[in-house]
């Protein structure tokens, strides 16, 4: 059953399109990644960007992943090719040997995971859910750009289930994750809230 789960298949073409672009550099562009791994593999391409933004990196790193998860899901919206305008976003550099790591930790938890996941509900995951589903994506990617530490943490998780439960064909799955992407865009809102309330203070006490 794991063996021949979607997902498994997924996550090796990931870790080995890493192997082999880091025979050719150190670095590899945004770009160079959706080349890499398909312009048109949306889903699949949604689901790197969500790992990658449970990532530690720079400032400005999990900006530039919540823009590039909003073009992803745009292009797929659209049913286009994904497009990664230079140079802010489409030229951004990742580290390969740190991405080969976390693509060998993702075969492994993936093959963990596929064993409680399986192809069921799969209404949930057909090519006409692709408006749908690009939409939230596309709404979540907005807040979690936002320039608050943390903010995208939750809703980024349930943005990862449900990438996987889309590419396992699990709409189950894809159901859980929806609801942990619904409780992390609250617990934002309650964030955003409380920072902008405290900016307001902040800026009346100086008056």
């Amino acid at each position: 059953m794991t063996a021949r789960a979607p997902i498994n298949r997924y996550a090796r073409r990931i870790a080995s399109a890493l192997r082999r672009a880091a025979e050719t550099g150190t670095h590899l562009t945004l770009m160079g990644l959706v080349k890499l791994l398909g312009p048109k593999a949306h889903r699949l391409l949604l689901l790197v960007a969500a790992l990658f933004n449970m990532i530690p990196g720079p400032p400005g790193f999990g900006g530039t992943i919540a823009g590039t998860t909003f073009l992803i899901a745009l292009a797929m919206v659209l049913d286009r090719p994904i497009r990664l305008p230079p140079p802010i976003i489409g030229n951004r550099k990742l580290p390969l040997k740190l991405l080969i790591r976390a693509s060998d930790q993702v075969v492994r938890v993936t093959d963990i995971l596929a064993r409680f996941s399986r192809p069921r509900m799969r209404w949930l995951t057909g090519a006409g859910m692709n408006l749908p589903y690009g939409v939230i994506v596309m709404l979540v990617s907005v807040i979690m750009a936002i320039p608050i530490p943390f903010i995208n943490a939750i809703p980024n998780v349930g943005l990862c289930i449900v990438a996987f439960s889309m590419l396992n064909r699990d709409g189950g799955g894809v159901i859980i994750g929806l609801i942990a992407t619904a409780i992390g865009v609250v617990i934002d809102a309650v964030i955003i809230f409380g920072v902008a309330y405290l900016a307001v203070n902040a800026m009346g006490a100086m008056h």
